[in-house]
């Protein structure tokens, strides 16, 4: 399985505080979006194969750190379509994304689930 690696450079704050850390992680997440456009497709694509992500739903609850690693809830809505139905509706999907601190960085390791292409008959 492919990884998407984001690291979120945490010099000039004060890495002793885990409010100020979970803060920063979480306001460079949210900056970061864009980047995550392939990833939340890719998993969105596990429950609907013609999911379309909805990048404006993107958001991320604070950060529970714990020593040198944490994690951080994540959360995104999608348009799942059902053409044999002719239904369109709105997901959301909420995942724990983990990380490692080192150096004045959190590092994300994060899995990028297959695509599944869409078949049509």
């Amino acid at each position: 399985m492919d990884k998407m690696r984001v690291e979120i450079d945490l010099s000039g704050h004060d890495v002793n505080c885990k409010n100020t850390v979970s803060d920063v992680i979480c306001q460079q997440l949210l900056s970061l979006k864009d980047d995550f456009v392939e990833r939340l497709a890719r998993v969105s694509n596990q429950f609907c194969p013609k999911a379309v992500v909805d990048m404006d739903s993107f958001n991320v609850d604070s950060a529970d750190i714990q020593q040198n690693q944490g994690t951080v809830q994540v959360g995104f809505g999608y348009q799942s379509f059902h053409d044999f139905e002719d239904v369109q509706t709105q997901q959301h999907i909420k995942e724990n994304w983990r990380f490692e601190l080192a150096q004045q960085k959190a590092v994300f390791e994060l899995d990028l689930p297959e695509l599944h292409p869409v078949h049509e008959i």
